[in-house]
């Protein structure tokens, strides 16, 4: 506020200027054009520090909501919600729900190629370069038959084919 009220004082006194010196008009336009460039750098920072503003209470509101709402930011809706009427059954089979992947996938998702020379070695190779999976992790990825371990035989094959 106290840079706007600066910047309004020194926007007035140029002003003053020019009219001071309105028969020369190099200082006329000069004085002017100082007045101009001022109010457009105020407009310019008055909407810095609004923008400013508005991402620090966001953020503030992420911190806090259950305040913010107690303090009256949010409307919060009472009224009952419409009864939806049920949905038709579907002749299509449902899609299965994701399931989250298991340690072995999980290993074989980060480190393809390591996995996939575990499950061609049927176990850790003698020749590894990298630190070896616990053994759970390693019996899980010699015997699984999830689609993403299945891939690793896919890998393994295009390691060893010759090019």
């Amino acid at each position: 506020m106290a840079g706007r009220i600066a910047a309004d004082a020194w926007v007035m006194d140029n002003h003053r200027l020019a009219a001071e010196f309105r028969n020369d008009t190099a200082v006329t336009l000069r004085c002017r054009a100082e007045a101009r460039c001022m109010m457009r750098e105020m407009r310019s920072h008055l909407r810095e520090l609004r923008r400013m503003q508005a991402e620090r209470d966001k953020a503030l509101a992420a911190m806090h909501p259950a305040a913010m709402e107690r303090a009256g930011y949010w409307f919060k809706d009472v009224s009952q919600p419409e009864p939806s009427a049920e949905p038709s059954p579907s002749t299509e089979p449902a899609e299965p729900e994701p399931t989250s992947l298991s340690e072995a996938e999980s290993y074989a998702s980060v480190n393809p190629e390591g996995a996939a020379r575990i499950r061609a070695a049927g176990g850790v190779p003698a020749d590894i370069d990298f630190a070896p999976p616990k053994p759970h992790i390693v019996a899980a990825l010699v015997n699984g038959i999830s689609p993403i371990l299945c891939a690793l035989d896919h890998i393994a094959r295009k390691a060893t084919v010759p090019a």
